[in-house]
């Protein structure tokens, strides 16, 4: 089992140890690579599947503002704040600056 509490290098010419996460009580962690070596084939899949769904949402955004007649950063502010908590809080800050540019341009 590849089990180690800290590693060491060369930084600067000074030894440094590996920094790891802390556990609940704050202590460093027991660092082990072969629970990460267990994980690669799993998350080098979903990262994929992550790259692949970025793009097609980008293909999608892209497309819908084409159709919409809209900026696509529009169109994927809208789609981030719709599918997130923060809605209204986005339509408040929209309204207050579609207010101030037309006050400023009034000016």
């Amino acid at each position: 089992m590849e089990s180690v509490q800290t590693g060491t290098g060369k930084m600067n010419g000074k030894d440094k140890k590996a920094a790891g996460r802390k556990d609940k009580r704050n202590q460093p962690a027991v660092i082990e690579v072969a629970k990460l070596r267990e994980d690669l084939t799993k998350l080098k899949r979903l990262k994929t599947a992550l790259d692949e769904a970025s793009e097609d949402f980008n293909g999608a955004v892209t497309k819908s503002a084409e159709k919409s007649g809209l900026l696509s950063s529009v169109v994927r502010k809208v789609v981030n704040a719709y599918t997130g908590e923060n809605f209204e809080e986005e339509h408040r800050k929209v309204e207050q600056m579609s207010l101030a540019f037309e006050e400023i341009a009034k000016a």
